[in-house]
């Protein structure tokens, strides 16, 4: 069972077959024709994941006017159907997802159209999974008639992690607990909270590694923080674009994991072409087995989305992308790029 991404307060993130099949039927497109199996999907109303090239991953539910999208931060945004010419239509005025039977297209505020394609397959998670997964649900709030509040927890072979969800962004609390501990909503009996900023939601876990992601993103980025699950010690945070790593591996105390790492500098490399490019190269290593980005393309594409700001935008840090991979052997954590693409954006 995969716990990352969220609609309501808790989905599975399931690909479901024939997903943009279903999104085409809802604004009355032909559909092609789809498995037994892929049918099946769609009346279960499975969650459809959505990945585009800029890194944004969005997980969406349809329904016959609307569609609940939620982002790799857990936050949600829930978008109404409009009549369209061509292909569909969902959009509030700030968000939009829009696309025909070729192409999907994702859209914030005045930035330009991000492609984007539906997942056709189930994508692995590299989190153990947890024994069993008990809920129990809370009293509604009559001021958020539209949240679940619940609790959630998630058992494994030597601890439970607790948490408690409001319906509101990042969960009310959240908590490491003995593995039988009873799953209720006050804090029981050798139960250790983590009150942490980083801490927004359960993650996963790996071994004794748990982690817990941001209530939101980032510079383009999902934070997280890992804890040791036999210590209660905070271990290390870091950044990932997308909701899952491509691989974690635990050998004793060593944690290795891959990702595509975002990496908010302290510099612009677009106004700071001398001293700024050595210092991320010592931050990330980047260089030579990766390249340092470009980021004239980003930094100019802001300037002329707001150009009343532009002195204001080239003195801004930039945020670097690329693929890493992290190790910590129990006592410190080192980080190196491996070959890949990098990317340069401003912050957001």
């Amino acid at each position: 069972m995969v716990w990352l991404s969220r609609i309501g307060t808790e989905l599975c993130r399931r690909a479901a077959l024939g997903g943009f099949a279903f999104a085409l039927g809802l604004a009355g497109l032909t559909q092609p024709a789809f498995s037994q199996e892929a049918d099946q999907a769609m009346d279960e109303d499975q969650a459809v994941t959505i990945s585009c090239d800029d890194g944004t991953a969005l997980t969406a539910l349809f329904d016959e006017t609307s569609v609940e999208l939620t982002l790799a931060d857990g936050s949600k945004i829930k978008l109404p159907q409009k009549d369209s010419d061509t292909g569909f239509l969902y959009t509030n005025g700030k968000f939009a997802l829009s696309g025909d039977d070729a192409s999907a297209r994702w859209i914030v505020g005045k930035k330009a159209p991000v492609a984007c394609h539906f997942n056709d397959q189930q994508q692995p998670t590299h989190f153990d999974e947890p024994l069993t997964v008990d809920t129990l649900a809370l009293p509604k709030d009559k001021a958020n008639p539209d949240a679940q509040p619940q609790v959630n927890c998630y058992r494994f072979g030597g601890f439970m992690v607790k948490e408690v969800d409001l319906g509101e962004k990042g969960a009310a609390s959240l908590a490491i607990a003995p593995a039988d501990a009873a799953c209720e909503r006050n804090a029981g009996k050798n139960e250790t909270p983590i009150k942490d900023d980083t801490a927004g939601y359960f993650f996963g876990a790996k071994s004794n590694f748990v982690f817990f992601q941001a209530g939101d993103g980032w510079n383009g980025g999902l934070p997280f923080v890992v804890y040791d699950a036999k210590t209660m010690k905070r271990l290390f945070e870091d950044s990932l674009q997308g909701d899952d790593f491509e691989s974690l591996d635990v050998a004793g105390n060593t944690l290795t994991m891959k990702f595509r790492r975002v990496f908010s500098a302290d510099c612009s490399l677009y106004l700071d072409g001398g001293t700024c490019p050595e210092t991320i190269r010592k931050q990330t290593g980047l260089g030579e087995i990766a390249r340092l980005p470009d980021c004239g393309a980003a930094y100019d594409a802001e300037k002329k989305r707001t150009p009343d700001y532009a002195k204001e935008i080239e003195d801004l840090p930039s945020v670097i992308s690329y693929e890493a991979q992290l190790t910590f052997d129990g006592k410190s954590v080192a980080i190196k790029p491996l070959k890949g693409e990098t990317a340069c954006n401003v912050p957001t």
